[in-house]
């Protein structure tokens, strides 16, 4: 079977992705939305931050992991693949949940809730899972993926399509067929952007994004569709090739709706906005989520088509950097904020400090994996 050529505008916008997503992390430390650990004054300009990118940046990221999957089931079993996945994601899912989970927890619960704890009382809690008493006589319960979610439902969308796979072998070719129809031309833009729309409409007030896999259906609803209509349509070229062409119009309309989602909500409400705000922000949410990610992926296949040494690094250490950083940027921050240095002039040092740190664990990983199979070669071989 004839290789297919690397994608390497997909590794552009991944690596990208994911650095932009660290950075929003750290601007919930300044922005007005809740979250672990919190500075004394939020600021407007971080809550921007959060309009900009919050909409696409994870439904982009499921369509480059169904996109590179439907690359490689080219070259590997649906049951290959699913090892393969099972290995990348579920392990370092699970020890980010024993060791990472716990210490971001500790800072929410010192922090934020006021409570006096110690590490090693926060993870005998966690555990065996047993509530922490807060100083208002309540109680908490200390369970959640927090920033490892992604793993979790990426691992479940391409273990529910290699075993689909396994069943219908040609279901993806099938599938590719009947979309093919219909994500061609002008409509590439127009109907993904209007299924988006329609659940923001329908389905999230129903069901808010929500920490609970099990209740968690409208970003079900978007991710799992991100991923498997990617993942049908990584091999057309047609499909692409109308991606390139619309590129121009969906600039246009992306930055058209966050302009206008800017005039609607200088700053993010404290409460659900109702009655007409509501509709024209998540109809503006929804045309801005699609065409965002149209005009992302269009531009980056023309200007990301040639192989980058410093792409190909971070492509292999970018999963390294996702998974340590919520921990490591809130370590440094509640350290900062201990010494009462929590200003937004430690926004920048907080981010820069944050992926300095996973650089340097990335490739501690790397010298003493490469030690490992050094020291037993013949369980490599």
């Amino acid at each position: 079977m004839e290789r297919t050529p690397r994608r390497y505008d997909l590794d552009f916008v991944r690596v990208a992705a994911f650095m932009l997503l660290i950075i929003y992390h750290v601007s919930l430390i300044y922005d007005s939305r809740e979250f672990l650990l919190k500075a004394p004054q939020t600021f407007p300009l971080f809550d921007m931050i959060h309009l900009w990118t919050h909409p696409w940046r994870m439904s982009l990221l499921f369509i480059i992991s169904g996109t590179v999957t439907g690359i490689l089931l080219t070259r590997q079993s649906p049951d290959e693949l699913r090892s393969a996945r099972t290995r990348q994601l579920l392990i370092p899912l699970l020890l980010g949940l024993l060791f990472l989970i716990p210490p971001q927890m500790y800072i929410s619960l010192n922090a934020g809730l006021g409570v006096n704890i110690s590490l090693y009382d926060v993870f005998w809690h966690y555990v065996t899972w047993t509530p922490v008493q807060l100083p208002d006589g309540g109680y908490v319960e200390l369970a959640g993926m927090q920033h490892l979610w992604y793993l979790a439902y990426l691992w479940v969308y391409t273990a529910l399509l290699t075993l689909a796979l396994s069943a219908w072998p040609r279901l993806l070719t099938n599938a590719g067929d009947r979309l093919a129809i219909w994500l061609t031309g002008k409509w590439i833009l127009i109907l993904p952007a209007l299924y988006f729309v329609l659940l923001r409409l329908v389905l999230r007030p129903a069901f808010p994004p929500t920490p609970n896999m099990l209740d968690d259906w409208y970003s079900h609803a978007v991710y799992v569709t991100s991923f498997f209509v990617a993942a049908a349509m990584a091999m057309r070229n047609d499909y692409w090739d109308a991606i390139v062409n619309m590129r121009r119009p969906a600039l246009i309309l992306a930055v058209a709706s966050a302009v206008a989602m800017t005039l609607l909500f200088p700053a993010l409400p404290a409460v659900e906005p109702e009655g007409v705000q509501a509709l024209a922000g998540r109809i503006l949410a929804g045309t801005f989520q699609w065409c965002a990610i149209v005009a992302i992926l269009g531009y980056a296949k023309i200007w990301c088509n040639s192989e980058n040494a410093v792409i190909r690094y971070l492509n292999r250490a970018i999963l390294t950097y996702y998974v340590l950083h919520q921990t490591v940027m809130l370590l440094i921050a509640y350290a900062l904020d201990q010494m009462g240095l929590m200003s937004v002039s430690f926004f920048i040092p907080i981010a820069v400090a944050t992926l300095a740190i996973c650089a340097l664990l990335y490739e501690l990983r790397r010298h003493l994996e490469a030690s490992y199979k050094a020291m037993f070669p013949a369980r490599f071989a």
